[in-house]
């Protein structure tokens, strides 16, 4: 009978073992990632604490036992047996996504270096004939994805006398990243947005935003609307996110299949907006830093499908060197889900402004539908049977109504 407390608790230590160290494990790996911010520190002092902790209940366990002879030996096999079940899928999240490949540009790359501290990279496509004054910038969706792609608005718009400038937002392509992700905010980007204008000269320009960005494009308006000639929404995001929750702004096919990307290809992507929720984006960024996400990012648009809002017409468009930035797409979507609601602003704008989306975006028509019926100089146009990507589906009919509009028609 007096053998049966002590028995108890050596299993009782064993028990615990295993928990304890996962506890101290992940409580010194983020510690470390928080206080020194360096990546290979962090995951050497979570290794340790976890084989540690484990060892030492073992070797407390095993010394309640009595003398086996395999004592000595024991705790140290069972904390390495640990650290390896542990290891794998830590280095799955942190190691095992997509290779990133260098971000792939034509010649003619140029940077500003803004007064916000943003480093960006553009294109300029100087107008032809007679020069317009005023400018065309063109705002790229994600947030944090540019395409390596000219945009097919570039030469169609230099033809109509406008200098057309494509810029990467801070964050994504060959623009720079930011140390603190927490950095990433809607604020932010107007704020580079605005400090462009200023740098070109211009008292006003003229905004052409897709997806991201024309969401980013009614941001800008809510906060300059008089520093805007006219602007262009094509495939446009949610303009206030927090009205669509629960994935409403998704058609049917397009929620099915960003569930089936998500969950079966890329729940690394999942993953890792889970521990930025856990242990906030700082530390998270020190342990998931833009080489070990960007990759993951991009490979996860390639797989979406741009035209699920028409059955049996999938379309996926790789993105390979696109540039794509994880932690400015991650921040920067937290902080437009956080805003306030930009629409009463935006009631009061009397800019010109074309809304445009394909019949098969995988957005439910009410999210162009509302920036036509917000923006009281809004006209909204549906090009039949093109996708998420106009650019891509229908180019000459996006060029054609987009150089009609600019032309005052």
């Amino acid at each position: 009978m007096s053998s049966g407390p002590g028995w108890l608790r050596t299993a009782s230590l064993f028990i615990v073992a295993v928990p304890a160290g996962l506890a101290a494990g992940l409580g010194a790996l983020w510690g470390a990632a928080a206080l020194t911010g360096h990546r290979p520190l962090a995951l050497a002092a979570g290794g340790l604490a976890l084989a540690g902790v484990v060892w030492w209940l073992c070797r407390a366990a095993l010394r309640r036992a009595g003398g086996a002879g395999v004592r000595r030996w024991t705790p140290i096999v069972v904390a390495g047996a640990v650290l390896t079940v542990v290891a794998i899928p830590v280095a799955e999240l942190l190691f095992g996504g997509p290779a990133l490949r260098p971000t792939a540009y034509g010649p003619g790359i140029a940077h500003w270096d803004l007064p916000t501290g943003s480093r960006i990279a553009y294109t300029r496509t100087p107008a032809q004939g007679d020069r317009r004054a005023t400018p065309v910038i063109l705002v790229h969706g994600g947030p944090g994805a540019p395409s390596p792609e000219p945009s097919p608005l570039a030469p169609a718009l230099a033809a109509e006398g406008f200098d057309v400038y494509d810029y990467h937002q801070v964050g994504a392509g060959l623009s720079s990243r930011l140390p603190d992700v927490s950095g990433y905010t809607v604020a932010r980007h107007v704020a580079d947005l605005d400090a462009i204008r200023v740098t070109l000269g211009a008292d006003r320009v003229v905004l052409a935003g897709v997806s991201w960005g024309g969401q980013l494009v009614a941001a800008y308006l809510a906060a300059h609307p008089d520093r805007v000639a006219r602007a262009v929404v094509a495939s446009p995001g949610t303009l206030w996110p927090a009205a669509y929750a629960d994935n409403r702004q998704l058609t049917e096919g397009g929620l099915r299949d960003q569930n089936a990307v998500l969950w079966e290809r890329h729940p690394r992507f999942l993953a890792a907006h889970l521990v930025a929720g856990i242990v906030g984006p700082r530390v998270a960024h020190v342990l998931l830093p833009d080489e070990a996400m960007d990759g993951e990012y991009e490979a996860m648009v390639g797989d979406l499908d741009m035209r699920a809002g028409c059955a049996g017409q999938p379309s996926r468009v790789p993105r390979w060197g696109s540039g794509y930035g994880f932690w400015a797409n991650a921040m920067s979507v937290r902080d437009a889900a956080e805003v306030a609601d930009p629409r009463p602003a935006l009631r009061r704008v009397t800019v010109p402004v074309l809304v445009v989306r394909g019949s098969c975006d995988y957005l439910v028509p009410e999210v162009a539908g509302e920036y036509a019926e917000v923006l009281p100089g809004a006209r909204l146009r549906t090009i039949d049977g093109a996708g998420h990507e106009l650019a891509r589906d229908r180019p000459d009919e996006y060029r054609l109504l987009v150089a009609t509009f600019l032309r005052g028609g």
